[in-house]
């Protein structure tokens, strides 16, 4: 099949799950014999991959050079992204379109590929989110949507903060973005969730549940099986491991509370970069007080099974809705059990007592009394360990996917409905 993927980013330009999903399945039906082609924004400023997939290349929009408007007009309008776009269809002719991500690229896209099965895998809760995390500027997690309590993230930046008192009037292109993105990605014909707890929140903001089938992204597994090459030992165990972002919303902070309370002879090593920040990066390193607490810095993509073998347990406390996070699919790719926060999908792909232990988001205290009863109780490991299913493998997951590209090539595509569209600027 000639297949087109629709991605915001693309590694190794950027690693974010997504990203780094998007690429692997790429590459899987590449190499089963399928024209993969994607569009991403970014490609521009990467070298060609080699590994066969066909990388659309376009200068990338300006980052920071624009005003605030068009900022937000360009989280999901773009004319010039559409137009190239436009030029990708009549060149490609692809007879299926699967769009990953459109944030900062252009929801209209899902509109201008009708005439040809569209799918759209739902990544996040960007439909309905500005920031895509449902994550207030407070950093709690947010229980409403409405755009009237969505100005305070839109408006989050010290230099925007004085249009809260005009929160009616910024709330109504928050509304129009958040009924724009439903028209856009209802027109797709099929929407995947790789969690039920992500397919749950699109019901309960209105999107059909007919529509949505949950679908667990597939795994790699080929680039996890790697020496340990010169990844430094643990320097005691049990040895607990994170791996991911360095940012706020991931709970760096309350795992080195928790782990500054435990016996000398334990070890954390916190794979991350601070790169997007700093200041919190500074914090996590002046908060650590336990001895074998070690920053080793972002870990390779290459390199992740290494890190995750080195583990005794990886521990996720993050502190956001997290949809299907690829590191907890890594670790149990390995055989490693997770210690998770009890939020969002978080236990339903751990399962506390059984693959792994959750604790309440957060809570410092419970996550050490988590880690000490680990620490006390070496037997657990092994017992998690039996009890782990391994994710099902890219191979899988693509030889799905392209069952339901056949089912729906097989049925009429309707056009979409047109009436909130405008002219992106």
């Amino acid at each position: 099949m000639r297949l087109a993927y629709i991605v915001h980013q693309y590694p190794p330009h950027s690693l974010g799950g997504t990203e780094v999903y998007t690429a692997s399945l790429a590459r899987t039906l590449t190499g089963s014999g399928h024209e993969v082609h994607v569009f991403c924004p970014q490609a521009a400023q990467q070298a060609a991959p080699t590994d066969g997939v066909h990388l659309w290349s376009m200068p990338a929009p300006p980052v920071g050079a624009e005003g605030p408007v068009a900022q937000f007009w360009h989280t999901f309008r773009h004319r010039g992204i559409e137009a190239e776009f436009a030029r990708f269809l009549d060149a490609v002719r692809p007879e299926v379109v699967h769009f990953q991500h459109v944030q900062g690229v252009s929801a209209r896209l899902i509109e201008m590929a009708a005439g040809r099965p569209r799918v759209f895998t739902l990544h996040d809760y960007w439909a309905f989110c500005l920031n895509s995390q449902l994550l207030r500027d407070d950093a709690r997690v947010c229980m409403k949507s409405r755009p009237t309590d969505c100005v305070n993230c839109a408006t989050a930046r010290p230099d925007l903060r004085r249009l809260r008192r005009l929160r009616p009037l910024v709330a109504l292109p928050l509304a129009y973005r958040n009924a724009y993105l439903r028209q856009a990605i209802l027109s797709a014909d099929l929407l995947i969730a790789p969690s039920e707890f992500l397919r749950a929140q699109y019901i309960q903001h209105g999107f059909p549940a007919a529509k949505i089938l949950t679908i667990e992204n597939g795994l790699d597994m080929s680039r996890l099986h790697t020496d340990q090459g010169d990844l430094p030992s643990p320097p005691a165990r049990p040895h607990f491991g994170f791996l991911g972002s360095l940012a706020p919303t991931k709970g760096v902070h309350v795992l080195i509370k928790a782990f500054n309370r435990l016996p000398p002879d334990t070890a954390l090593t916190i794979y991350g970069s601070d790169r997007a920040c700093p200041e919190y990066g500074a914090q996590l390193r002046a908060l650590a007080q336990h001895p074998h607490i070690r920053f080793a810095g972002p870990v390779a993509f290459d390199r992740v099974g290494a890190a995750l073998n080195q583990m005794d347990y990886l521990v996720v406390p993050s502190l956001w809705y997290e949809n299907s996070p690829l590191v907890i699919q890594e670790a149990f790719g390995v055989g490693v059990p997770v210690v998770a926060s009890r939020l969002g999908a978080l236990a339903e792909k751990v399962r506390d007592n059984e693959t792994g232990r959750l604790f309440e988001p957060g809570d410092a205290d419970a996550l050490a009394r988590v880690l000490t009863e680990l620490v006390q109780h070496p037997e657990l490991r092994s017992t998690f360990q039996a009890r782990i299913t391994p994710p099902p493998t890219m191979t899988k997951h693509a030889e799905l996917l392209l069952g339901l590209y056949r089912r729906l090539g097989q049925h009429p595509v309707a056009a979409p409905p047109t009436d909130l569209d405008t002219q992106a600027e």
